[in-house]
């Protein structure tokens, strides 16, 4: 004898009895409603990072002196704060990691706090520039520092 092909619902009404249709119905239904949330469901976007605008923006420090240069950064997340000298763009310090060989710079953090510093010690003539407070959001946003050494 050939065998009878039947689509799945038919096959559901020949074997389940009334109320397994109905629940069987009811749990496939769930299953697409879950699926169609799913594609939908995005999460919240996260609160763009700024910059609490309560530091000195402009340092004078006499050489040989130790200068610290205060950027606070709300609503950081997951991003990177770090540290620029604008004359050479050279990177100093990203988070509280250093990345100059100069020893006297040295990025400044304590967990849970706004607060990212450079510290720069022992400083120089040639230490007086603009340096660049940098958070790694996209777009990217950076504050400015001046730092006069006398």
């Amino acid at each position: 004898p050939q065998p009878i092909w039947m689509e799945n619902d038919e096959l559901l009404h020949k074997i389940f009895t009334k109320k397994q249709q109905h629940e069987y119905a009811h749990r496939q239904q769930l299953q697409r409603s879950a699926k169609k949330l799913n594609k939908k469901a995005v999460s919240p976007p996260t609160p763009a990072p700024y910059f609490e605008n309560s530091t000195q923006r402009s340092v004078v420090v006499a050489v040989g002196r130790t200068a610290k240069l205060h950027c606070r950064v709300r609503n950081l997340g997951d991003r990177a704060v770090t540290w620029i000298r604008q004359r050479d763009l050279h990177i100093l310090t990203i988070g509280v990691m250093t990345y100059t060989n100069d020893q006297r710079f040295e990025a400044l953090h304590c967990e849970d706090s706004v607060e990212w510093s450079l510290k720069i010690a022992s400083v120089q003539l040639r230490d007086s520039d603009v340096y660049e407070c940098q958070v790694s959001s996209e777009p990217k946003i950076s504050q400015a520092f001046e730092l006069n050494a006398l």
